[in-house]
């Protein structure tokens, strides 16, 4: 078991993949052992590697990266770094393969995961995007927990060239990229399982899926064990989180006690999340992931005290198949609620934070 393990957290998969969608890793530029390596496209048709005998300041030979591109593009070469960055120069040879698995990771994003939500609650049932919520927020706590009490790295660059930089700071075990790409589909398949375009949950779940796990491997941001075992955690949790939701979602819609119950949780989970030896940006995703799930469940549960909203046992009969007149009602809603939140945010946020400063006297 434990070399099926090491086989595939072993970097060379990840460097195999890479070069088989074009990634194509040039010249590796080490100067100082006490820098972190940076990944750095060269641009160019005729882009071509020049090795240099010499020696830098720290005697370690290098690579470097000659421009021979008389005109026809534009290559990156040492003198547009600081001295002392350690390099991997590398080229995209095939644009397709980028700009898709790009695009997959895009769909990891907490602004894709709030599109998602609020485009259930908007246009398909409230009840589904409670229960949907709820799964994919449980789910990210415990993989982003994970990550900090296993503290298994990330693919290392070199060999691996790594894309992307976002979430570089965090551990990569296991890939909650993955836990989400697998949760979010497969909840919203099963809350929706008796509509009449449930086939459509499908097939953009699959993508998602696919693309997303790809994603990982393709921006050298994780190992194949750590995608495998955020699909792993994924499905397993899903056993218990379903039904969960399932069944809990009127206690939460009706009950006078949940809001204090949701708080009281919020709180704790946050209080007592796993920590780590060093920083890393887990904790905040992940705080802010949970502040958002409590600000819609309270919002959901003063729009039933008022009347609003009455609690649904099977969304499924509810859920009509649109027509085209729904289909641009749709579109409206989603644009008209997406500009709202884009307003709401530049005002709240800012003096949010600015409270939240003046009572931790920072």
């Amino acid at each position: 078991m434990r070399n099926i393990v090491s086989t595939l957290q072993d970097p060379s998969l990840v460097c195999r993949f890479q070069s088989y969608f074009g990634v194509i890793k040039l010249a590796e530029v080490e100067n100082d052992k006490k820098y972190s390596w940076v990944a750095t496209e060269v641009k160019g048709k005729y882009a071509e590697i020049e090795k240099d005998s010499t020696e830098n300041h720290n005697g370690i030979r290098s690579s470097k990266i000659k421009d021979v591109s008389n005109g026809n593009g534009h290559v990156c070469t040492e003198d547009t770094k600081e001295k002392n960055q350690n390099i991997v120069y590398y080229r995209i040879s095939n644009k397709f393969w980028y700009h898709l698995f790009l695009l997959g990771s895009l769909l990891g994003h907490e602004a894709w995961y709030a599109f998602v939500y609020s485009f259930l609650f908007w246009n398909v049932d409230g009840s589904v995007g409670r229960r949907v919520m709820l799964v994919g927020n449980f789910l990210f706590y415990i993989g982003q927990g994970l990550k900090d009490v296993i503290r298994w790295p990330r693919p290392p660059m070199p060999p691996v060239v790594r894309l992307e930089q976002r979430w570089a700071a965090e551990y990569g075990m296991p890939s909650t990229h993955a836990m989400m790409a697998l949760s979010l589909p497969m909840s919203v398949i099963i809350f929706t399982i008796n509509t009449p375009y449930v086939w459509v949950w499908v097939t953009i779940g699959s993508f998602w899926c696919v693309v997303v796990c790809c994603c990982r491997l393709y921006l050298g941001m994780h190992s194949v064990a750590d995608v495998l075992a955020g699909l792993g955690v994924a499905a397993f949790l899903l056993l218990f989180t379903i039904p969960i939701a399932e069944y809990g979602d009127y206690f939460l819609l009706t009950s006078p006690l949940a809001p204090i119950v949701t708080l009281i949780l919020s709180v704790l989970s946050i209080i007592y999340y796993p920590g780590s030896y060093k920083w890393t940006p887990a904790r905040g995703e992940t705080t802010y992931i949970i502040g958002g799930y409590f600000g819609t469940q309270l919002g959901c549960w003063l729009n039933y005290q008022l009347g609003i909203l009455h609690p649904a046992s099977d969304p499924s009969h509810v859920i009509l198949q649109p027509l085209l007149l729904q289909f641009l009602l749709s579109l409206a809603r989603v644009v008209l609620g997406l500009l709202l939140i884009g307003c709401i945010r530049a005002v709240v946020k800012p003096v949010s934070f600015q409270i939240g400063c003046l009572l931790m006297q920072t």
